[in-house]
């Protein structure tokens, strides 16, 4: 019954907008096969509580967090992994921000994305080129949909984006696209068939190219289907991807709440394309043991300097003139000892995975 009012609603949407309807056609010929792990309903006002970044990768926040300030009550901020630049929604379109000492500059438009409407939910990769972004457009789904775009570095502006489909597109709201490259974990939120006030957040395995579903493989319904996300089991296969995902999310929540293990079992460590270690006996070279171990107390130092930096800047933003020098002195050192401290991190990785290769 529920498929039948479906395609009832699909075949009377085509009949009304002929334009729209060649559009949907199109993107669902190029649905992209993608491993769903989990989802979630959650007050939309909370919506990125619901999101598990890796430090590495960057956080996001909203704007009136970020900013101190009411004036942009629905955009969100995207810090990148060295704490220096941000990009944010204003006044329905995109910017972008460096840290200059201890102050951030003045916006910068973000050139070159083409024309859209309600820009918001920015999120840039670690490669500080590849970008996405949600926004209306004539060439969209309908409501909000989520584009990507690439970063020229000798033009100084961006390619013309473009919009990434379907499943993660649709006649809804969809958005806040976000791919935690280091643990392999991507989230996106979107309202559809969720009632006011809500939205889910669906958790997924990024793919390292692009796949889709074959006409030669998979019916026009099946397609549809998993081009609309009808279930997420659908996608699962054998289930093994999933679990391996779920086990990374696992860590990285533990991680994060500051409970990273140091025992057998329960952290990852990515060697090369064909080593992961999730134990200490995985090391080879003994020194690693020690090494990883100290690499774990360093990271979780990281997490709280970076907590104590957010709460110096919302401080510095509400403090009185007279207050500020002071502030600004010690939000540079803490700036300065974050940069240290993620270079020190990076160093330390690459020595245990080199000198851990050296022992396969």
């Amino acid at each position: 019954m529920k498929n039948n009012i479906i395609t009832t609603l699909i075949i009377a949407f085509l009949a009304t907008a002929p334009a729209k309807a060649q559009i949907d056609e199109d993107m669902l010929s190029s649905t992209q096969r993608v491993v769903f792990v989990d989802s979630v309903v959650v007050d939309k006002q909370d919506f990125l509580d619901a999101y598990i970044l890796n430090p590495e990768v960057g956080s996001i926040k909203t704007y009136d967090r970020f900013f101190n300030s009411n004036a942009e009550p629905y955009s969100t901020v995207y810090v990148n992994q060295l704490g220096n630049k941000c990009f944010f929604a204003q006044n329905k379109q995109l910017y972008s921000s460096d840290m200059i000492g201890q102050q951030w500059s003045k916006p910068a438009v973000l050139e070159g994305l083409g024309t859209f409407q309600h820009m918001n939910y920015p999120f840039m990769l670690t490669d500080g080129t590849t970008f996405y972004f949600a926004a209306i457009s004539s060439e969209g789904l309908g409501g909000l949909d989520i584009y990507m775009s690439r970063y020229d570095s000798e033009s100084g502006s961006f390619l013309k984006a473009e919009n990434i489909g379907m499943p993660f597109n649709s006649e809804a709201n969809d958005y806040m696209y976000v791919v935690n490259e280091t643990d392999t974990i991507g989230f996106f939120a979107t309202d559809r068939r969720q009632p006011e006030g809500k939205v889910c957040i669906y958790t997924f395995i990024p793919n390292k190219t692009r796949r889709i579903y074959s006409t030669d493989d998979f019916s026009e319904e099946v397609i549809r289907s998993r081009a609309d996300i009808q279930r997420i089991a659908d996608t699962w296969g054998n289930g093994q991807q999933r679990e391996l995902a779920l086990s990374r999310l696992a860590r990285l929540r533990s991680s994060l709440a500051g409970n990273s293990a140091k025992s057998n079992g329960d952290f990852r460590f990515v060697i090369d394309d064909n080593h992961v270690y999730t134990t200490l006996s995985d090391f080879r070279n003994q020194d690693n043991r020690k090494r990883f171990l100290q690499l774990q107390d360093m990271r979780t130092k990281f997490q709280q300097l970076d907590s104590e930096l957010d709460k110096a800047r919302r401080y510095y933003a509400k403090a009185k003139e007279n207050e500020r020098p002071a502030l600004r002195t010690e939000i540079l050192d803490y700036e300065q000892d974050y940069e240290a401290q993620l270079l020190a991190i990076k160093q330390l990785e690459k020595l245990i995975r080199k000198t851990e290769i050296e022992k396969l």
